[in-house]
């Protein structure tokens, strides 16, 4: 296989003023102008409705290139290229070879009569979207979300037209690779399936050869997590190759926090005598995967089982991680997995509004435990599979990918889509597309996947109950996306009363850190309804809602950063509620996945890691609450109920401490037990009656403690406050910090003299994460967190540098009857009205 590489330098030319100016492929004509200084930033202030204009143009990318005799000479040249966004017409020397409309797909051109070894030139000319949306929509009118009316008729990423937490800027371009391959014989795909039985596991491969490959020698090799190698090999009569690997004590894969993610090397070559034409490595992972959906006396079971052990799944649901996503680079995509598995996460659910992500993402998934739950790119709209030619660049599209991914051990699900099968009713009224959209996911695309993946499960949609006469919102079948609380300014306490089957979204908006509104606004006196923060608000009425949520549990704030500080406790508060609430239900509930893990841009969102990639008050305290072994506080008017929640498939013992305190540290109350738990269960350990427990103090002037302890090793340690932190009158705390810089990382060790609520610590110049932050410092007990910081900071530039805040350093703006008339009067504007309404109706609850 000879291959040339055709990125770099080339030139972009706007096709309605015919300026040229150079570009960079992979790349996008966004960053392209952005790099020419043509355009400003369209992050910036309220730049994004001016760059959007960028959209509506035409543009041509060209350039010329040379190829050697060799390549020439080869029975077999072809442009293989990905990541074409989207409407695109190449031409090469003159020579149209192509019109392609889909991002998803790679496409492999006959190019070899085409080319000449001096002066070739390619040139790829992307049309616009709009114009292709509103003529296809007219056509066959689709409707949609509102985003951009008909998006569902283009098989380009649909957050590219904007969503409620991104920015309508839809680029073109190559965003993936572009290049020559030249060749006698190749691989076209490798297919690997495992058998496990009796303690062995057969690898069994199926390598799919092109070109005139008879006669050929088909050799793999596989390397063991140790390294050490075993090799099969087969002659080729046919287009198919078949091997297989016999593989005694395999090493297997986990998921985090169940066990170890050991990864054997397949090598699968091609061979002419001891020549090699080409060659595919894998990365695979011995393991099984099922989904269970067994009826139960609920409905059905939804949850997965992974080496035959039922897991609790624990995560967020993934979106791109840029507007313009060749600004990702895999440091950032590392960042965001090991974050993760950081968080005690073990699964990502890949959105279907976005890409099939690269192969670096599942990659670090697999290295890190990080199942992945991976939707089909359609999101929130109807599409015209009643067009035989739309369908089919589907088709083409799902070979792509399953094919690309299926090896993965990362890879637990293929979803048909998302929320479409939710909102089927909106094109009701269109028949044809209305059963046209339930064939695809329920027959089409479910027998497409069997066919190229016996594997993985698939899953029809999300949320759905697996059924076409049960409503996709059901709590006792399926999956489930939870949005009475946040869109229906429900209370969290009501994910107390909604035991889904498995939730793939919930959420609560905060703001991003002030570092991340820094990076768009300069103004000084910026506030949450300010021009600026409202355009880098995609909810409607978003920062309305985050002030909601946020006085049900806080001070409405005097200060503006103070409010974007309790706006993410109040986020991480409400997952941490839910997601606690859900696993002490494991076994009826099996899965909590939060919305969203990241951004895309800076903006108020859902988002677990703003797009400067500063975690959330949320991302610290998901940490602790998706401990495999973690306890919990079921907190009521009158009482505390202590449960735990068991992962692991072991039962586990141990001795449970609690201790009830005053917030100068006197104990008022405590004793000890001994508990046990089952394996992948959780158990209520004990119930603290509050009037048993108290003694003179009042609920807001204690703080609760417990301490599980099992052979001498701490296993999780929480503490709790009885009631809202609205009603306490937090003591002000003197907190001391030792700080000491050793080989990069600096150790701070905090002190206090009274309870110090939700601590959050900023450092000047740093953007690496902490490893802890917006925690709890109790007097008596010094807690020491660490983190990175460049090279050259002393321990002085640490102790100078470094900020500090608690739920004492909060100014309330008026009191407490005025919080509750600003939350009223939030409650009954235009926008939070109607959504309210909507879901106090369209929600069931007992």
């Amino acid at each position: 296989m000879k291959r040339i590489d055709l990125g770099g330098t080339w030139q972009m030319t706007n096709c309605t003023n015919n300026e040229t100016i150079s570009a960079t492929v992979p790349g996008s004509n966004y960053l392209d102008l952005l790099a020419a200084g043509k355009i400003q930033n369209p992050f910036w202030g309220q730049n994004e409705a001016q760059a959007s204009l960028v959209a509506r143009d035409d543009y041509l990318y060209s350039r010329t290139f040379e190829v050697g005799f060799d390549l020439l000479r080869q029975p077999h040249v072809e442009l293989v290229v990905s990541g074409l966004d989207t409407l695109a017409t190449l031409t090469l020397n003159g020579q149209q070879i192509a019109r392609t409309a889909n991002y998803h797909r790679t496409y492999r051109l006959d190019v070899k009569e085409l080319l000449r070894e001096k002066d070739n030139t390619l040139e790829v000319r992307f049309e616009s979207p709009y114009a292709y949306i509103k003529q296809r929509e007219a056509a066959n009118p689709l409707g949609g979300m509102g985003f951009e009316k008909g998006i569902g008729h283009i098989r380009k990423p649909q957050y590219h037209f904007g969503w409620d937490w991104g920015p309508n800027l839809p680029p073109v371009g190559i965003s993936g690779k572009i290049g020559l391959e030249a060749y006698m014989a190749r691989i076209e795909e490798v297919r690997v399936v495992q058998r496990h039985a009796d303690g062995r596991v057969t690898l069994s491969i199926d390598a799919i050869l092109g070109g005139e490959a008879k006669g050929r020698t088909v050799r793999s090799t596989l390397t063991d997590p140790k390294g050490h190698k075993q090799t099969a090999r087969t002659e080729v009569n046919g287009s198919t190759a078949h091997l297989e690997f016999e593989i005694d004590k395999p090493q297997l894969w986990w998921c985090n926090g169940l066990g170890e993610q050991p990864l054997y090397e397949l090598e699968t070559q091609l061979l002419e005598f001891l020549n090699v034409e080409d060659e595919v490595v894998q990365s695979i992972g011995l393991r099984t995967i099922e989904l269970d959906t067994r009826a139960d006396g609920l409905g059905r079971q939804f949850r997965f089982v992974i080496n035959g052990v039922p897991i609790f799944a624990k995560g967020a649901d993934w979106i791109p991680s840029d507007s313009f996503i060749n600004r990702t680079t895999y440091e950032d995509l590392q960042f965001y997995v090991e974050q993760a598995k950081w968080a005690n996460m073990n699964m990502l659910r890949v959105w279907g509004g976005g890409y099939y992500e690269s192969d670096e993402f599942y990659e670090l998934c697999d290295r890190n435990g990080i199942l992945v739950w991976q939707d089909f790119a359609f999101a929130c709209s109807a599409y015209p599979f009643e067009e035989a030619e739309f369908l089919e660049n589907v088709h083409q599209e799902v070979i792509d990918a399953v094919q690309r991914l299926r090896h993965h051990a990362s890879l637990a699900l293929w979803c048909g889509n998302n929320e479409n099968e939710l909102m089927a009713a909106l094109w009701k009224k269109k028949k044809v597309t209305y059963e046209a959209n339930y064939d695809f996911y329920y027959n089409i695309l479910s027998r497409w996947v069997s066919e190229l993946d016996v594997v993985t499960p698939y899953w029809f949609g999300s949320p759905s109950s697996g059924e076409r006469s049960i409503d996709a919102a059901s709590l006792d079948h399926g999956d489930n996306h939870l949005w009475a609380v946040w869109h229906g300014l429900m209370p969290v306490s009501t994910f107390r009363r909604m035991p889904a089957r498995f939730t793939s979204e919930f959420g609560l908006e905060s703001f991003p850190s002030m570092r991340a509104i820094r990076s768009f606004t300069d103004k000084a006196d910026v506030n949450y309804l300010d021009p600026v923060m409202l355009t880098h608000q995609k909810s409607a009425g978003g920062n309305q809602k985050i002030l909601f949520y946020l006085i049900d549990q806080y001070r409405d704030p005097l200060h503006f950063e103070d409010f974007v500080y309790l706006s993410q406790l109040s986020q991480a508060q409400a997952m941490r509620f839910a997601s606690d609430d859900w696993r002490r239900k494991m076994g009826v509930c099996n899965g909590s996945l939060y919305w969203q893990y990241n951004d895309c841009w800076p903006v108020a969102s859902w988002a677990g890691i703003d797009y400067l990639k500063q975690p959330k008050a949320v991302h610290y305290h998901s940490r602790q609450y998706n401990k495999p072994v973690c306890l919990s506080n079921d907190c009521y008017a009158d009482r505390a109920e202590i449960y735990l929640a068991n992962d692991l498939p072991e039962p586990i013992k141990g001795k449970l401490e609690w201790q009830v305190s005053g917030f100068d540290g006197q104990v008022i109350s405590n004793a000890d037990l001994e508990v046990e738990a089952g394996g992948v269960e959780a158990t209520r350990l004990m119930v603290l009656n509050f009037n048993e427990v108290l003694g003179t103090k009042a609920k807001n002037e204690v703080v609760l403690t417990v301490r599980l302890i099992s052979d001498g090793q701490t296993l999780d340690e929480k503490s709790w406050l009885l009631c809202a932190d609205k009603h306490v009158a937090f003591p002000g705390p003197t907190i001391q910090a030792n700080c000491a810089v050793r080989n990069g990382q600096a150790a701070i060790t905090l002190h206090t003299d009274v309870f110090a609520r939700s601590v959050f610590v900023e450092l000047e110049q740093v953007l690496a994460p902490f490893s802890d932050n917006y925690f709890d410092l109790l007097p008596g007990q010094p807690k020491t967190i660490s983190v990175a910081v460049p090279e050259g900071m002393s321990d002085d530039d640490v102790a100078k540098g470094l900020r500090l805040k608690s739920m004492a350093d909060v100014e309330p703006k008026t009191s407490l009857l005025g919080d509750k008339w600003t939350q009223f009067k939030l409650r009954f504007n235009k926008v939070n009205l109607s959504t309210w309404l909507i879901f106090k109706f369209i929600t069931r609850l007992k």
